[in-house]
């Protein structure tokens, strides 16, 4: 018994070593079915959800987990949010539970 416990502490340390850590978050928009892009790269349509990770980085590289989160559907203006990295290492909760994007409708559409 005593093996099997130290295997899983040993394999739990391994992960949060590894940078396994993460986050699940709904993204939703308003108006629905938006085209939702995170750090320049399309994720899907809204309302979705995306499994945000920390990710490792050896000494002495020093990467930022920031995010870009971006709505765009046409005849509105993008939406956007940015979530900052920020100490301590390996911990998401910067980015919040649930993400809710409102856009405007675009200039055109507002000024017949």
């Amino acid at each position: 018994m005593n093996t099997r416990v130290a295997l899983a502490v040993l394999i739990a340390a391994g992960c949060l070593m590894s940078g396994c850590v993460s986050k699940l978050v709904r993204i939703d928009s308003s108006p629905a079915f938006a085209n939702i892009e995170i750090n320049d790269e399309y994720i899907g349509k809204t309302p979705l959800y995306y499994r945000f990770r920390e990710r490792w980085y050896p000494w002495p590289i020093k990467k930022t987990d920031d995010y870009s989160v971006v709505a765009q559907l046409e005849g509105y203006e993008p939406a956007v949010r940015v979530f900052k990295d920020t100490p301590p290492p390996l911990n998401i909760g910067y980015v919040p539970d649930e993400i809710v994007l409102e856009m405007q409708p675009a200039e055109a559409e507002r000024n017949p």
